[in-house]
């Protein structure tokens, strides 16, 4: 089993925080989690049935050519997607934020064994990401 890094979750919780905000005006929501450290997606607005996944990332965008993210949050999106749900995935690099709305037809990203416990993630281009523009 692996060990829970309490620091790297703290950070994530804190760039959580700090967008949330600008989340919910961007995407017209009143976003809640649900204070499960083990949820696989962030925030939910159950009224408007959307979701946003926000991944800290503490080097600029330019860094390297994709941003990895676990498999099972792009699945846990896509099932999530056959009740209806929109899913919504936001990178916070250093320089900027980025994100991409997930569209089943246009998420055939490669898999590769990586992470701090080479665990299954997908690499996302960030050539295939738009950016965030917070106003």
């Amino acid at each position: 089993m692996t060990q829970f890094n309490k620091v790297l979750w703290t950070l994530g919780r804190q760039i959580e925080d700090e967008i949330k905000p600008y989340l919910d005006n961007f995407l017209e929501c009143e976003f809640e989690r649900k204070d499960n450290i083990y949820d696989v997606l962030d925030f939910h607005d159950e009224d408007k049935k959307t979701i946003v996944e926000v991944k800290g990332r503490t080097c600029d965008s330019t860094t390297w050519k994709e941003t990895i993210i676990t498999c099972n949050k792009i699945t846990e999106g896509l099932m999530m997607m056959e009740t209806g749900w929109t899913i919504y995935y936001f990178f916070v690099f250093r320089d900027k934020t980025m994100y991409f709305k997930l569209d089943p037809n246009n998420c055939d990203f490669t898999m590769k064994l990586t992470g701090t416990r080479h665990i299954p993630h997908f690499l996302i281009p960030v050539d295939f990401l738009t950016e965030f523009d917070p106003n």
